[in-house]
């Protein structure tokens, strides 16, 4: 075809389109030329009109024809001329309502339209269409849309696109800037997911967007790490809750999204099925139920296993049929039904739950008090203990694991928490930690003081300038005993091995009930032993006497040419297994066993020459172990052993019930104690040095946290942990007057008198806390932290005696009034209250009879003694900071005549009035009322304690101590009342039950609450939010019930004018 019919078209239209630009005449020129290879001259008269037409749309409507000539040499080979001409009319669509939208859309559509294919390009337009709202905001949005289809459409379907265009306009209500944002990050983060998954997180953020939409951007951001956690063939299914749970429950949603991923997370995948249907079970009668249970699923399947998480779920959905809020509560774990139904469930023993039955089981063992606490508690401290659930002890409490679950029966796994209990009682009961270096034994001569001897010959002693031997000596017997051997670890393990076979001996011998189960733990043990071929010969040796002093001679392999050795070893074992052996007899038997096994060379059994090993249990000879005694061990026997290069000694495997055993440590402990409480003379104190010293060369302290090269660091923070554990509990062991046993206290660390050298610590109790709308408790829902009241000015209580002197008789006598009292009703007296119908008889009858009858035929009552103990619980909130009346104003306030001057001069005058009678605020009232009391109380010589509470939320509920029960009178409490002042929330119902605990240790016949407070409980969390007030209301009347059924009066005591509300339903 001739040019020239294209020449006349194109200057024709380049005339018209010029006067709109230069620039898209040009575009018309380029794109007319590759248009003319493609196009009939009729068609590229259509093709021109429609860019004139687009061009003529609107004011700026030519940008989107230059955009819709540039790309026509892209889209016109792809589509051919009549679906380019349905691609070019959607455009001229666009710019209609907007030139901008139909710019982004023509520039977009090369790469776009081979992704959605023709027949759903209307689709697509319509998309970009419902962003468009005519606003600026929205055209941006739209053209963001139109920008970004390339990337969307690579991963998304016209679907999918939909939904996200649904959600994105959703957010658009919201926030323009947070739909941006999301349409922008979309792609990205909707690559990982796969078509099913992707659509169904889609329709989850199209919920998300109308009922949480604040949380559209985490959901995108992390939802696909996430929902990773889920199992794969699960994800819909997770997905589809959670849009349920965005239908009814709204803003929880990505809440339970997150969460719920998380804990699946921590369950095995194929539990994932499971766990969704159990779900779906609950999600229609509670969303927030179904939410709880998927949250809690990881922490019950550890309690009770797969098997029966069914039973329990039963249980908890035949409570939510009852009740809404208590079957929540059960799903949320903060209900003691479900724990109760927990506990039934799981074979699991938590130390929690025993350990006060363990107390006394070992107070029965021991004969005196021992405390059982976590071993958590004990590694917390920093002083050397590193194993969490190891049994141990100090040398005075005994710390087991947090919990046992290795039986799938609850009694057995107690009978493990019996074993470990008696084991470590067994140390404090037969005086391991009591080793003297100087004491004889019972059984074997002493070899300790001639080492020692031996050991100075060929290392004098050096002294460190400007101190004696003493200071640079070791600091305790176990020290100054392990000092002996070379191989410090190898002597520490030979003399744990043998201690512990002489406790396990007493044990059986002397505690019959624990027999049968102590050898099971035995038994069990000696099953997890590693094989001892394959050990290197002298640890091999070493796991022999652990497995002898298991009782299991019969698992003991041992080469046959070194027979003779091992059968010299059990000798020794079975002789400190006789029931007259001390500790010293096992540090002797340890001294034999060094001197054997240091000839033993730790080289790995292959290297023998004759590599034969035998059962000793099959060499009858062998098994007549007699207890041997001799002091010659290890020099004269005639053996060659193998010879080789040895690998470095390592320590056996512990044995689980014998546990963490450190008694140099220990014997460190009692050291300091006696050394800050001056219970056994004058000691010479310890300097870091010393300790330094003793860090260097211990076997036992492991300061896990601390790199080991910074040794001056370590030992200073290791100080510092045992001064600290030190005075925190001195003023608990002298509270309670701790029994003593050979010169130790046995509940606690310190029995020190000296209160100011560090802080004192905060003790920590947990209450449960009733929820009257699950009708149910939550179980340990509050943290109680007990503080003792600093002291203040000591004049403040003798000034206020002063101040209300006839205030203070009259409370006395008051307090007399009630004089609860014991009476003894005394008969055969000459006189009282009425005849004594016994004696009366007696008399009559001897008398008819002619003897000579008594006259004392009457009966009264004498009083015996005044028995009442009193807790005082005061109100500390920020509230009884208020002035009880406001001053009354002066009646010409006005006298300044609006002088500023003479108004600041006014001002000045009555501010200094002010400061000189200061207005009383009820915390005011409530210091000088306890002065007042206090003045009764000893008068008549009732116990009382007196105490405050304040804090903020449930784990930290403020429990003051101004005066403890037990505690006397003294200045350091006058000075305490001056110092108690308003702090922050009113949670009353926990501060009701500790003070309740501190009444029901008393003994009293008659023990009395008085709450002082200024008005209702409020505190954080107390209730569904602030504004709420039954809920604290009932958790207070709940606790004061519980106080009226364990014996104690209470009485509530308010200066709110409006008390008489919520006094009616909190007494």
């Amino acid at each position: 075809m001739s040019k020239s019919p294209y020449r006349r078209i194109y200057g024709s239209y380049e005339k018209q389109l010029a006067p709109f630009s230069t620039t898209l005449a040009a575009e018309f020129r380029r794109a007319a030329e590759a248009a003319e290879h493609l196009l009939t001259a009729e068609e590229v008269s259509q093709w021109a009109e429609e860019g004139l037409n687009l061009a003529q749309q609107s004011w700026r409507s030519w940008e989107a024809a230059g955009e819709y000539f540039r790309v026509t040499s892209e889209v016109l080979p792809a589509l051919g001329f009549q679906e380019f001409r349905r691609w070019s009319h959607h455009g001229r669509e666009l710019a209609e309502v907007s030139s901008a939208l139909a710019v982004s859309y023509f520039r977009a559509s090369p790469a776009t339209v081979p992704l959605v294919k023709m027949e759903r390009l209307g689709d697509w337009v319509g998309l970009g269409r419902q962003l468009y709202k005519g606003t600026w905001r929205s055209a941006s949005l739209a053209v963001q849309f139109f920008d970004g289809s390339p990337a969307l459409f690579g991963q998304l379907t016209v679907e999918e696109a939909r939904i996200l265009v649904h959600f994105v306009d959703s957010l658009c209500d919201r926030s323009y800037d947070l739909a941006a944002h999301c349409l922008s990050i979309a792609p990205h983060v909707l690559s990982p997911l796969d078509g099913e998954d992707r659509a169904a997180f889609l329709r989850f953020a199209e919920a998300l967007a109308s009922t949480g939409w604040a949380d559209a951007r985490s959901y995108l951001e992390k939802g696909p790490g996430l929902l990773a956690h889920v199992q794969h063939s699960q994800r819909v299914r997770f997905l589809a809750l959670a849009r349920e749970l965005a239908r009814r429950e709204g803003r929880q949603a990505f809440a339970f999204f997150a969460e719920g991923a998380r804990a699946l997370s921590e369950v095995d995948p194929e539990m994932h099925g499971t766990l969704l249907s159990m779900a779906e079970e609950l999600v229609a009668r509670s969303p927030v139920a179904a939410m709880e249970f998927l949250k809690s699923a990881p922490a019950v399947l550890g309690r009770i296993g797969s098997e029966v998480i069914m039973q329990w779920h039963g249980e908890g959905s035949a409570l939510l049929d009852g009740s809404t809020e208590g079957g929540e509560a059960y799903f949320r774990m903060e209900s003691s039904r479900g724990e109760e139904i927990l506990d039934a469930l799981s074979s699991r023993v938590d130390l929690t739950r025993v350990s006060d039955i363990l107390r006394m089981y070992c107070k029965a063992l021991t004969g005196t008090e021992v405390a059982i606490h976590s071993s958590e508690a004990l590694t917390e401290k920093g002083i050397g203990w590193v194993e969490t659930e190891s049994p141990t002890t100090e040398g005075s409490a005994i710390f087991l694991s947090p919990w046992v679950e290795e039986f799938r029966r609850k009694e057995e796994n107690f009978s493990v928490y019996k074993v470990h209990s008696t084991h470590q009682a067994g140390h404090l009961e037969f005086a391991t930690f009591g080793f003297n270096f100087e004491r004889e034994g019972r059984i074997f001569p002493n070899l300790r003081r001639k080492l020692e001897s031996e050991q100075r010959e060929k290392r004098p002693t050096e002294r460190v300038d400007g101190e004696d031997e003493e200071r640079v000596g070791p600091l305790t017997d176990m020290e100054r005993f392990f000092d002996l051997f070379e191989n410090r670890r190898l002597a520490s393990d030979l003399f744990a091995l043998a201690e512990d076979a002489r406790i396990d001996s007493l044990v059986e011998r002397e505690y019959a009930g624990i027999r049968s189960a102590y050898r099971l733990r035995q038994q069990v043990e000696l099953e997890k032993r590693p094989e001892v071929e394959k050990l290197p010969l002298l640890q091999a040796f070493v796991e022999n006497l652990v497995r002898a002093s298991l009782g299991g001679l019969e698992r003991i392999r041992w080469p046959r040419p070194l027979l003779p050795v091992m059968q010299s070893a059990m000798g020794l074992i079975a002789a400190v297994r006789q029931p007259q052996a001390i500790v010293e007899d096992a540090a002797e038997a340890t001294i034999r066993l060094y001197q054997i096994a240091r000839e033993i060379p730790n080289i790995l059994s292959e290297l023998m020459d004759d590599g034969e090993w035998s059962d000793l249990g099959g060499d009858e000879e062998m098994m007549q172990i007699l207890p041997t005694t001799s002091d010659t061990l290890g020099e004269g026997m005639d053996i060659d052993f193998p010879q080789g290069s040895p690998m470095p000694y390592e320590s056996p495997q512990p044995v689980d019930f014998r546990g963490d055993f450190k008694p140099e440590m220990v014997q460190l402990l009692m050291r300091l104690r006696q050394e800050r409480g001056g219970e056994q003379g004058p000691l010479s104190p310890l300097s870091p040095e010393q300790l330094r010293a003793m860090l260097e060369k211990s076997t036992e302290i492991t300061l896990s946290d601390l790199a080991e090269a910074d040794l001056t660091q370590s030992s200073d923070l290791f100080v510092t942990n045992l001064l600290k554990e030190l005075s925190s509990q001195q003023q608990k062991d002298q509270a309670e007057r701790v029994p003593m046993k050979d010169g130790q206290p046995v509940t606690g660390f310190s029995t020190a008198d000296d209160e100011h050298e560090l802080p004192v610590e905060p003790k920590y109790f947990y209450y449960d806390e009733w929820d009257f709308r699950a009708g149910d408790y939550k179980p340990r829902w509050c943290r109680v932290v007990e503080y003792p009241v600093s002291e203040g000015a000591p004049q403040y209580y003798e000034q206020t005696l002063s101040k209300y002197a006839s205030l203070a008789v009259q409370t006395r006598r008051q307090f007399e009034l009630l004089r609860p009292e014991m009476f003894r009703k005394v008969k055969r007296l000459l006189d009282g209250e009425d005849l004594d119908l016994d004696a009366a008889t007696e008399y009559m009858t001897d008398r008819r009879a002619g003897h000579n009858p008594s006259g004392k035929i009457y009966w009264r009552r004498n009083k015996v003694e005044r028995d009442v103990s009193v807790a005082f619980l005061l109100d500390m909130s920020a509230s009884t900071d208020e002035e009880i009346a406001k001053h009354e104003r002066r009646q010409a306030q006005d006298e300044f005549d609006d002088d500023p001057r003479r108004y600041f001069s006014w001002w000045m005058a009555r501010r200094a009035q002010e400061l000189l009678t200061p207005p009383k605020r009820i915390i005011d009232l409530e210091k000088e009322s306890i002065v007042l009391l206090i003045k009764a109380l000893e008068t008549i010589g009732d116990t009382y304690g007196i105490y405050g509470f304040s804090g903020y939320g449930r784990d930290n509920v403020e429990f003051y101590v101004v005066k403890d029960i037990e505690e006397t009178l003294s200045d350091h409490v006058k000075k305490r009342i001056d110092k108690i002042a308003p702090v922050r929330s009113t949670r009353m119902g926990p501060a009701i039950r500790h003070a309740t605990a501190k009444l029901e240790l008393r003994d009293a016949k008659v023990r009395i609450l008085f709450l002082v407070s200024d008005g209702r409980p409020q505190d954080h969390g107390y209730g569904r939010d602030r504004t709420e007030k039954e809920y604290a209301i009932h958790d207070t009347h709940v606790a004061l019930l519980e106080a009226k059924r364990k014996g104690i009066v209470p009485f509530c005591l308010t200066v709110d004018r409006y008390g008489h509300d919520y006094l009616k339903q909190m007494c």
